[in-house]
């Protein structure tokens, strides 16, 4: 190896005896090293001031609402009008049920509440043509009393006038004249037993109408079962031979025969009721026939009751044809008394009918109230099954994007089944979860900077929102307990929320569930 002599010479020179290039060069490395050392001090502290006014994690993700939408009626989806990731609209509508059984319901349900209806109103007339005839007729029965006394009063002067000539005429006339009365009273019960034998007949006739009007209306459930029994046996028959061929599961197979055996027992219920309805007309025809025959009775003892009082009547005649003039005066006056007491006894009677006129009509006003009732509950079946009706359309909850679609043309789909669910996209949120140590100078307000991961690290504004009132692990499935086994101290997270500013380049790319990072600006 060679050795320079100078170089040789100049390091075994002294170092008070070496060149000025080399101590100049020796001090330029000097002052380098110290430039060195304080712009890495300078470095240090300016990092350590920025780091002391941020805190940041990269434990962070975009969040947002999701809603499930999910039936709430059984059927068979007929339309299907969206598609995944497809933006929709609040009130949009997602899904259409098969309707048909919906709006049969309905259809039955408007006939119940229509005849409600017209019960409602007829015992509504009812009630006012009770109330009305029955004033009218205190009013009348009143008015002929007052006539009768009067009448009585003055045939009765007439008579004793009469009595004080001829005592055994007057005598033979009374009894005449109450043998007649007695026929008369006896013809007045004959007429009020027919006059009820007429109202048990009328009354007869409504009820055979009313179980009449029941067969159609039990014939119309036993249409309406058959329609749904008829479809409930296709879709068992479809879903078995879906099963055969391995493209529906046993299940739904099992649940469409339910439905089907259910449908039969339905039509086989209504048509019991048809029966029942039936047997019904049959009984109160029975009735009626028996009221027909009660009321010729009663007009056979009218017919009995009024020949007695022409024989009554003929004897008197006799009894005064035997008798002086005097006699004729007595029978004349005895005569006009009982044909004025007996007004008077039939206007009595007339008038105690007419009193019970309001009892009569509370007995058509609870009838009344009693149909309004079913007028209610005729109307609140309707609006249930109109309702049900409405919820064969499924529409869009929420403005969002679709998302996790499952549902297809076709499908059988039970209450509460998820169908999709609906990405609310347009208020997305930052959960950031920062060690429990960074938050000592953390607050709600304070501005943040959210970097994306899908978006090269593109920055967005935000603001602290809230913080959470726990720890992760608090929410965890199985918490940790610290008073079990050797404690190790662990730093715990809380979840942070953060609000992105509105309005910023480039928010409609963000999405649920992207990756951030979090710097918030602490001072």
């Amino acid at each position: 190896m060679s050795i320079d002599p100078e170089q040789g010479e100049l390091e075994a020179l002294p170092v008070h005896r070496r060149s000025p290039a080399h101590r100049v060069r020796r001090g330029l490395s000097l002052a380098l090293l110290v430039v060195v050392g304080v712009a890495l001090v300078a470095g240090g502290l300016h990092f350590l001031r920025i780091a002391a006014t941020r805190e940041t994690t990269d434990d962070a993700f975009l969040t947002g609402d999701i809603t499930s939408v999910a039936p709430q009626v059984n059927g068979t989806v007929s339309a299907v009008l969206v598609k995944q990731n497809q933006p929709v609209q609040a009130g949009d509508l997602l899904v259409q049920l098969d309707d048909s059984s919906f709006r049969a319901a309905v259809a039955q349900a408007q006939a119940n509440l229509d005849a409600a209806v017209a019960a409602a109103q007829g015992a509504g007339l009812s009630v006012a043509l009770t109330q009305e005839t029955g004033t009218a007729q205190v009013a009348q029965a009143q008015a002929v009393v007052g006539q009768a006394d009067s009448a009585i009063a003055g045939a009765s002067s007439d008579l004793s006038k009469a009595t004080a000539a001829i005592p055994q005429a007057q005598a033979a006339q009374r009894e005449a004249q109450a043998n007649i009365g007695m026929v008369q009273a006896g013809l007045e019960a004959a007429r009020a037993n027919q006059d009820r034998a007429q109202a048990t007949v009328d009354a007869a006739a409504a009820a055979v109408a009313s179980a009449q009007s029941g067969i159609r209306q039990a014939q119309a459930g036993v249409t309406s079962a058959q329609a749904n029994a008829s479809k409930a046996t296709r879709d068992a028959q479809r879903y078995s031979d879906l099963v055969q061929q391995g493209a529906a599961s046993q299940q739904l197979a099992d649940q469409a025969t339910a439905a089907a055996q259910v449908a039969a027992a339905n039509l086989e219920a209504a048509r019991q009721q048809v029966a029942a309805a039936e047997s019904g007309v049959t009984a109160r025809t029975a009735d009626l026939a028996a009221a027909r025959q009660q009321r010729a009775s009663a007009e056979a003892g009218v017919r009995q009751a009024q020949a007695q009082l022409a024989a009554a009547q003929e004897h008197a005649g006799g009894a005064a044809a035997s008798v002086l003039q005097a006699q004729d005066v007595s029978r004349t006056a005895a005569q006009t008394v009982r044909q004025a007491q007996a007004r008077r006894g039939q206007a009595v009677g007339q008038l105690a009918q007419a009193q019970t006129s309001p009892r009569q009509v509370a007995v058509s006003g609870a009838a009344q109230a009693q149909a309004l009732a079913k007028i209610e509950q005729a109307r609140a079946a309707l609006q249930s099954a109109q309702i049900e009706l409405s919820r064969c359309r499924i529409v869009a909850p929420v403005t969002g994007q679709v998302s996790n679609k499952t549902v297809e043309v076709g499908a059988l789909i039970t209450v509460g089944t998820p169908l999709m669910a609906i990405v609310q996209s347009q208020d997305l949120t930052v959960t950031a979860n920062f060690k429990e140590t960074q938050l000592a100078h953390i607050k709600p307000g304070q501005t943040a900077q959210i970097r994306v991961d899908a978006l090269d690290g593109q920055s967005f504004r935000a603001e602290v929102d809230s913080l959470s009132g726990a720890t992760g692990a608090t929410f965890a499935l199985i918490p940790p307990d610290n008073a079990t086994g050797n404690f190790t101290k662990v730093v715990q997270r809380i979840p942070l929320k953060l609000r992105l500013e509105p309005g910023q380049p480039d928010m409609e790319r963000l999405r649920a569930g992207m990756s951030v990072t979090v710097v918030v600006q602490v001072k």
